[in-house]
């Protein structure tokens, strides 16, 4: 088993990834139609495929540690000999694209979220994995799929459509962590400065500027931080403010980046990043969240299950963060959702120990005891109501009725579902930066950009 080093986090994907055409391999394929004896089974029993071996694809993170951690006990329960390998963030997307455009079954299980989804379903890469969820011949008695959020199911699923068909159709895979996007905010810092927890846009500028360039604690503050990078995961905390005035990024197959809504939310997005350190124009979630944790910045939009790293021993913010739904907009409040997830490979010649390892890794129990590593924004119901997630986050504050109220109210994948959706998100995210670095107008730099969308999904 090679397990790699590991990090403690791993928010959101880089840009490492490129748009790939159509490949020609089917998908979908139900159980009964796999060329695979292993699919042959007339009742469930977790030994139905003793003795194969599987291999696992997965990202630096807390839940390919947990994983790691008990990966023995999928393999006493099943008979089933485990081979994970885990890569940082970009070479691990490097690699499961490259060997999923060649077709190769070297990867039965890998790691997912829903922009790699529109990507991999549409080039046929990806197994639907619904039969398996209705055939009770290959799903556990106690897998209980109901008890997983059903907007995270939802996430999951898509036609195949481009620029529709948006939780309608195949279920590509079934989520192990999501994550949705709060407002973090220094409680000393807003104390020391009279200032109330920010509920709207308007009041989030207003109060960012206020506190930007005081003093606390012998440092300068800014008043904001988040991420600037020209790549797409910038666009995750800016659909806050993108679904709080309503922005849709394609309509009717064209970009609608440019349109009235997109440049009042960047426009607004721009004016609080002025008040974060120069260098954020920049800034990945990493740089962002190093700069929060070094307690340079009242307040930060990022995701939410960044909260372990606030609070773990020894962080110098620990008990001084605050958490706050997303700031509300002329359309209410919003989030983008990102939704890591395992899914299974078109090419698989084991898909019935592959879909065993997929029920086991997202069980009730296996979620549960990944709570240890740092696994904190559970997919299931049941766990997010535990007693092992409460303990685990006691004395975090709001944190517990935030990330939930923000999943289930406010939290999803507000862009068009397109195999070519990274590019298009480059492109929106560089037409940002560049607002952002004056390098032109917002209008223009939007203008421009919607342009270059609809020649690139064209």
């Amino acid at each position: 088993m090679n397990n790699s080093r590991k990090r403690a986090r791993a928010h959101s994907i880089t840009a490492a990834v490129v748009v790939l055409t159509t490949a020609g391999l089917l998908a979908g394929c139900a159980p009964s139609d796999s060329t695979t004896s292993s699919t042959d089974v007339s009742s469930f029993d977790w030994t139905n495929y003793s003795g194969e071996k599987l291999s696992i694809l997965m990202s630096e993170h807390p839940l390919s540690d947990a994983v790691l951690d008990h990966v023995s006990d999928f393999e006493e329960k099943t008979g089933i000999d485990v081979d994970i390998e885990t890569l940082t963030e970009s070479d691990y997307m490097v690699k499961i694209l490259t060997e999923l455009q060649s077709g190769a079954a070297g990867y039965d299980v890998f790691m997912t979220s829903q922009p790699m989804n529109y990507q991999y379903a549409a080039a046929g890469w990806m197994e639907d994995l619904q039969p398996w969820v209705d055939d009770d011949t290959q799903t556990a008695p106690d897998y209980d799929f109901d008890d997983f959020f059903p907007s995270l199911i939802e996430a999951e699923r898509w036609d195949t459509t481009e620029f529709d068909g948006a939780g309608e159709g195949g279920l590509w895979a079934v989520p192990a962590n999501e994550e949705g996007y709060a407002l973090f905010y220094r409680k000393d810092i807003l104390e020391a400065n009279g200032v109330a927890v920010p509920q709207t846009i308007d009041e989030l500028i207003a109060a960012a500027q206020k506190l930007d360039g005081t003093e606390f604690d012998g440092k300068t503050i800014s008043g904001f931080v988040s991420r600037g990078d020209k790549t797409y995961p910038t666009l995750n905390p800016f659909s806050t403010f993108a679904g709080a005035y309503g922005v849709q990024d394609i309509t009717d197959g064209k970009a609608t980046v440019n349109s009235k809504a997109g440049n009042e939310a960047v426009t607004k997005w721009i004016e609080l990043m002025r008040t974060a350190p120069e260098a954020a124009s920049t800034y990945t979630w990493y740089e962002a969240q190093q700069d929060f944790l070094a307690g340079n910045s009242a307040f930060y939009i990022d995701a939410d299950h960044m909260a372990p790293d606030f609070e773990k021993e020894g962080s110098g913010i620990a008990g001084k963060v605050g958490y706050a739904l997303p700031p509300e907009g002329p359309k209410g409040r919003a989030s983008s959702m990102w939704v890591w997830s395992l899914g299974m490979n078109a090419a698989s010649t084991h898909k019935g120990a592959a879909w065993q390892f997929i029920q086991w890794a997202t069980s009730k129990e296996l979620l549960t005891d990944s709570i240890a590593n740092g696994n904190l924004n559970p997919t299931r119901v049941s766990v997010a109501e535990s007693p092992e997630l409460s303990a685990a986050t006691e004395g975090w504050g709001d944190y517990n009725e935030v990330w939930k109220k923000t999943l289930t109210d406010y939290a999803e994948w507000p862009y068009a579902p397109s195999a070519s959706w990274t590019t298009v998100g480059d492109i929106w995210a560089t037409a940002i930066q560049s607002a952002l670095l004056d390098k032109a107008s917002v209008k223009d730099a939007l203008d421009d950009a919607a342009t270059k969308i609809d020649a690139a999904i064209e």
